[in-house]
């Protein structure tokens, strides 16, 4: 029978050669956790939001819906809240598992480029949905346009890895056993494409929004699960799966990560619960 660290293994194998696409796919099938372990992170989107007044609101890189639902939850019965997503998995998983929910409906198409009609927007939010755009400006001016005037933007993203002790400990994690030097991606499309607040503040502004605001939140990212379940799901998906994937490390290589990303999850348990400590940036704007 194969060992835990072996089947860990044999799943890293599985996505090595796949594209981004994959990454989403691997989304759907840790979304239950991850919508735990990111229930903090809500808890700071929707604090900043209250209880919004319209009739029509967005979410942007909506995942499974949680967030989704959660901002139906937030407005008042008659309003309806959309969810858009570019991954198919994921956006079936949303309407499979919300459809029982009426004033919710979910859209496979990127933001970026899709044509959202007539309807405008009194409020559009994203929790970590919006880094991917290959062109930001071109995204958020074109759900800019989606917009009411005056309408608010709010969305959750990443600031710096240094400043993150969750995303500095799982990568240097990694790092420690390849041999290789961290890479700054900038402002390439992934999980700190916007960690620089005046790139963000410029895409927005030059996107036709008002009113920006940038602060830095203090969370945990907590869920209920192993320390062994934790790591295996950090080699398969996040920032540490993206350098194991760009190291293309070998097998012996890959147990040492595994072991070293297990030592680093174990020392965050909390009884049955795993938390990461993590900063978080908050971004609000007026259209």
């Amino acid at each position: 029978m194969a060992s835990s660290i072996e089947k860990v293994i044999d799943m890293v194998n599985s996505f090595s050669n796949q594209d981004r696409n994959g990454i989403w796919d691997r989304r759907t099938r840790f979304n239950e956790i991850l919508d735990e372990r990111n229930e903090a992170v809500s808890d700071v989107l929707f604090k900043k939001i209250g209880s919004p007044h319209g009739h029509h609101f967005l979410d942007v890189g909506c995942g499974g819906g949680g967030t989704t639902v959660r901002m139906a939850n937030s407005v008042s019965s008659n309003a309806h809240v959309t969810g858009i997503d570019i991954s198919e998995s994921i956006v079936s998983l949303a309407q499979e598992n919300m459809k029982s929910i009426k004033n919710v409906d979910f859209i496979l198409a990127d933001a970026e480029t899709y044509q959202f009609g007539t309807i405008k927007f009194d409020g559009v939010i994203s929790r970590f949905g919006v880094m991917f755009f290959s062109d930001p400006i071109r995204a958020f001016t074109n759900i800019h346009g989606a917009m009411r005037e005056h309408a608010f933007l709010t969305f959750i993203c990443w600031p710096p890895r240094q400043e993150n002790a969750y995303f500095y400990t799982m990568t240097e994690a990694v790092l420690k056993h390849t041999g290789k030097e961290y890479r700054d991606t900038g402002t390439e499309p992934g999980p700190l494409a916007f960690s620089d607040n005046a790139y963000v503040e410029s895409i927005l502004n030059s996107s036709g929004f008002s009113n920006v605001s940038i602060e830095t939140v203090k969370t945990q990212l907590s869920a209920k699960m192993t320390p062994e379940f934790d790591a295996g799901m950090h080699m398969e998906y996040g920032p540490s799966s993206l350098l194991i994937k760009d190291a293309q490390p070998d097998e012996i290589t890959k147990k040492k990560i595994y072991e070293e990303l297990l030592f680093v999850c174990t020392s965050h348990q909390k009884g049955e619960y795993v938390s990461h400590d993590a900063l978080i940036s908050v971004v609000s704007a007026i259209s």
